[in-house]
Parts: C-alpha cells; structure tokens; sequence
C-alpha cells in the first residue's frame, strides 16, 4: 500500500495554522458579530501538466554465480592412484590426461583375451584347411562323376562354349570398334569444317597480303625509275625538287614493301599449315572410312562362324543322356555335403573368433578407465584423488568447470516470471561492478526450496572477475505501461481506496478522481481520470481542497496568473461562517499532524 508522507514543515505550518485559528476564535468572542470580518484565503501552488510516456519498474534480485558447463570427472572402477600431476586452478583441454589408475587387473584381463583371441583364430586357420580338403574331395568326386558320363562329351561341350562365348566376344569387340571409329570419324568431320574454314580465312589473307605486296612493290618501282631523266622529272613535278623529301617518302615506301613482304611470308606459311592440315584429316577420314568397311566384313564372318558354332553345340548337347545326368547330381550333391560341413565348420569357427575380439574390445574398455582424462576444456575446480590414495567408483575425482562464459540463477515471483523473456537484458552487480547480461533460461516449475521459479542469465565477465559460488545483484526491468500519463507520485490523494489529485481550473480548485497504474518512488501511471491538457497541483497545503482558489507559483516564487480574489473585496462573510472554516482547517491540520501519513491504495505491481 503506497503511503503518502508529510515535510516536516509541512507538520509546523499545520500546527501553527491550528494555534492561529483558535486565538482567533477565542477573540473573536470578545467581538460583535458586526465587527468580525474574514478574508477568503488564496493558496499558491505548483503545477504542472501530464506527459504521455512509459514507465518501466526495475526490480533487484540476489543471484548465484556458476559455470555455464561444470562436469564430475567419476572414475568407472575402483583401484589406487599411481600419478596425477593436475592441481586445483589449473587450466586443461578436453581428452587431456588427468590422473593413471593401477590397470594391472585390466591388462590382465586383455591379456586373457588376447590368448582366447589366437586360440579362436588358430581353430578358424584349421576348420580352413579341413574346408579346402573337402572341397578338393567334391571336385575329385565331381570329375570321377564327369568321367563316368563321359568326360570327353564334358570337355568337348565346355570346348564348345568356350568357342561360341570367344566368336561372341570377337562380335563385341567388332562392335565396339565401330562406335570407336564412328566417334573419330565425326570427331575428324567436325575438325575438317573447321580447317576448311581456317584454310579458306589462311587463303583470303595470303591474297590480301600478295595484294598489299605488289602495291608495295609498284610503288617502290615508280620510285625508282630506270632512267635518270624519269627520276629528276618525277622529284620536280612530286616533291617540287625537294631531294630530301623524295628520299623519305622512298625510304617509306621500301619499308612499307619489306612489311608487306613479310606479311606476305607469314599468310602464305598459315595457309600452307591450313591446306596441310586439312589435307590430313581429309586422308584420315578416308582411312577411317576404309577400317569401317573392313571391320563390317569382319563382322559378316564372325556372324558365319558363330551360326556355326551354336549349332554344332546344340547338336553335341542333344547327345548327353538326360537321365544319367539326374544320377551324377545326385551323386554330386551326396559329396557336396561334406563341403558345406566343413563351410559350417569356418563359420563357428569365425564366430567364436569375433566373440574373441568382442573380449579384447571390452578389456580394452575396461583399460581406458584406468586413465581419466578431461570431458571438456575448463579450469580444475577441485581434486579429490592423491597419489598412493584409493580411488572410489562413482566418487568425483575432479570437478571441471568451463569459465568462457558464466550463468547466474536467480528466483522470482510468478508474476514477474510472466514479464520476463528469453534474451532479456539484465545487469548483475557484485561489489558495485555491473556485468551485462542476457536471460537464456525461465522456469516453468516453482522450485520446492523456494517456492519461486528459477530464471538463469549468461553472464560477459572476462576472467575469473566471477568466482563460482559467489553472489550477485540482478537488476531486471519487470512491469511496464506504454502510452500513459505519468505523474508525480506525491501529487496523489486518497479517499478510503480512491486515488484522486487536485487540477486547478481557473484559478479554482477541483478533484479529480483517477485509476491509477505502477508507479516507482518518483512517478505513478493515470490510466484513467486525467488528461494531458489539465493543469495538475503538484505542492501540497493543508488548505487544498476542492473549491478553494489558487494561484499557481514559478519556481521563483512569483505569480503566474492573477485570481477574481486578488481584486475584489472579500471581506463580506459572516463570522460563523469564518469561525467554521477556520475550525475546519485547524481539524484538519491537526489530523495530518497527529497521523504523520495519508494512506494510498496500492497499485496494480507485485
């Protein structure tokens, strides 16, 4: 319940105010009636108007620092301890050797495998070799078997076969050699369209190049001319007897022929390289047509043959005695069990080989648990195991905890729960340093301990600045109204539950009554009641009540607006009606003063 507190001024002011309005009472009754006169009170304020805003309350909890990954290093067995090197406060990394346990028992036990093991793998070697004698027995059995039905018709069917599978594989290379000589034949197509183009480009520019050649070439010739009259004719009428120039514009003009002959030389060398290319792809396109023509012969042929040695084996297979044939697989079958005895005979074997290595795989299981090693990279919180001492199963050796990121676990209300997010901003403070921090965790059960929910937060502290263990402040913003008047908290009056303030309305005083919302030390939500636009009475007097008139205050003291009061005569009231209220006043001041507090509902916060 909010609680509204008088200035100790304030509790003066009362009590002289009291004092005052008594001796006036008391003299007044001295005093007729006609001669009392009371002037009517006008109570300076403050003011202000009501901003639209938020206001979010901040709520501080106590909470426990840990490692956000803490893990017991529990040894599997039992045994002494032979070495440790790792005390408290050292730093390891994950698989890193912690301490070595007395594995005498567990070698022991791998050794015992290992024996079972290649005992197991000698038995696999000999039912081996007695599955090898008996399959040598069935094939000696099955030739025996074969010659009695005629071994020769045997080999020469299996001869047969062999020649019809030989013609037919000849067929399928046959083939395989046409796709191979169709894909070169497209392949050299394609090159020939593409030398011919290049041999055609080769031949325009070694004509171009000619071209340019002889134009060279004749104008070399024109300037030099045979005759020595030509050539004092030709630099008199074209260079105007200018020697000099004539003799520039020739040494150009050979120049330019020694560049086109050049040119030349080069065009005519790729056109002799085009037309040679093209002329052996040509050739080699013909020659491919020619292995073509010769293999599809080839192919007739083998064709030919392979009729020929399907039928004379169709011929020969007709000729075996079918029901013979039943009695020599019957017999076959008769010696074909002794080979799948000793198949079966492997098989138990390698069974019994794979439950050997199953035994190896688990003493050496058991061997690593002689050696523990660290789950994860961190810092050693603790040793619980010493060199020569007994190391207990299932009894914490060494507690590790990973400091990279710490977690601090703290415990609120429901109702608070229900305004808190994952990925909240908090800040925890130990010892006045503040540490930014975000939630990663909200319960959803109430902790029995407690009877709160746990909340945890991911804590940036670099270092060891965190100890484990240790306790923080959390600093958490909780309830929050948007887009509601805000208020001066000490501005609000009750009336049994009712929140109410005084607005001034003309220089008149009128009470408002108001829902409130949260509120914090300094400020309250209105929700309902008030608007921006009123004129709020901040400053409080014993006077202040609805329809007395006002006048509002700057903060130096001076009038900001002029009552009605302030100019007309307030002297025509009657004495009891001044003696009532001056009564009323001093009741109320000394109200106020006796209780020391005004009682203020409490606000929708937990």
């Amino acid at each position: 319940m909010k609680k509204r507190y008088v200035k100790p001024y304030s509790k003066m002011l009362a009590v002289l105010l009291a004092a005052s309005c008594a001796g006036s009472v008391i003299t007044g009754c001295g005093q007729t009636e006609a001669e009392e006169e009371t002037v009517s009170e006008v109570i300076p304020v403050q003011v202000q108007t009501p901003q639209a805003g938020t206001l979010t309350l901040k709520n501080e909890f106590v909470g426990t620092i840990s490692p956000q990954e803490s893990v017991y290093v529990l040894p599997m067995v039992s045994a002494e301890v032979l070495s440790t090197e790792i005390s408290v406060g050292d730093t390891v990394e994950a698989g890193q050797v912690l301490c070595k346990l007395d594995s005498e028992p567990a070698e022991l036990q791998l050794a015992s495998a290992q024996a079972q093991y290649n005992s197991a793998a000698a038995g696999v070697n000999s039912a081996q070799v007695g599955y090898e004698i008996a399959q040598a027995q069935y094939e000696g059995t099955e030739a025996q078997l074969d010659a009695q039905m005629g071994g020769q018709k045997n080999l020469q069917m299996y001869q047969l076969q062999i020649q019809v599978d030989g013609i037919q594989g000849g067929i399928d290379d046959i083939y395989e050699q046409l796709d191979d000589l169709a894909e070169d034949k497209a392949d050299a197509r394609d090159k020939k369209d593409d030398l011919k183009s290049v041999r055609n480009q080769a031949r325009a520019g070694a004509k171009a190049a000619e071209a340019n050649y002889q134009r060279a070439a004749a104008e070399v010739t024109r300037l030099e001319p045979a005759d020595y009259n030509a050539l004092q004719e030709l630099i008199r009428d074209e260079f105007n007897n200018d020697q000099s120039a004539y003799e520039y514009a020739l040494k150009q003009a050979k120049e330019d022929l020694d560049a086109a002959k050049g040119m030349l030389e080069q065009a005519q060398s790729a056109a002799s390289a085009a037309e040679s290319a093209y002329e052996q792809v040509k050739a080699g396109i013909e020659s491919i047509e020619d292995g073509e023509e010769q293999l599809n012969n080839t192919l007739a042929d083998t064709y030919k043959s392979l009729e020929q040695a399907e039928a004379i084996k169709n011929i020969t297979e007709e000729q075996v005695y079918s029901d013979t044939q039943k009695i020599v697989d019957a017999n076959k079958k008769t010696a074909a069990l002794g080979v799948d005895s000793a198949a079966a005979s492997v098989n138990q074997a390698q069974v019994g080989v794979a439950g050997a290595q199953v035994a190896i795989d688990s003493a050496e299981y058991q061997l690593d648990m002689y050696t523990l090693t660290a789950p994860i990279s961190g810092v050693i919180e603790a040793v619980n195991v010493e060199v020569h001492d007994f190391a207990s199963a299932g009894n914490p050796a060494f507690i590790i905890s990973n400091k990279d990121t710490m977690t601090v676990t703290f415990y609120v209300s429901e109702g608070i729960r229900n305004t808190l997010s994952i990925g909240q901003k908090v800040q925890a403070d130990r010892n006045g340093t503040v540490y930014d921090a975000s939630i990663t965790e909200i319960g959803s059960m109430i902790d029995q301990t407690t009877g709160l929910f746990a909340v945890k937060a991911c804590v940036n502290a670099p270092g060891d600045s965190l100890l484990t263990g240790t306790s923080v402040k959390i600093i958490a913003d909780t309830y929050s109204q948007e887009n509601a008047l805000l208020i001066p908290y000490d501005s609000v009056y009750y009336d049994d539950s009712q929140p109410y303030v005084y607005v001034a309305v003309d220089g008149i005083v009128e009470r408002r009554d108001i829902e409130t919302g949260i509120f914090d030390e300094e400020t309250i939500t209105v929700l309902s009641g008030l608007d921006a636009g009123d004129v709020l009475i901040t400053s409080w007097s014993a006077n202040l009540r609805e329809g007395a008139e006002v006048s509002i205050q700057t903060e130096d003291g001076s009038d900001t607006q002029t009552t009605d009061s302030e100019t007309a005569d307030k002297t025509e009231p009657a004495a009891d009606d001044a003696e009532e209220d001056t009564m009323s006043t001093a009741d109320d001041a000394a109200e106020t003063d006796a209780s020391g507090i005004q009682e203020a509902a409490p606000a929708d916060a937990e």
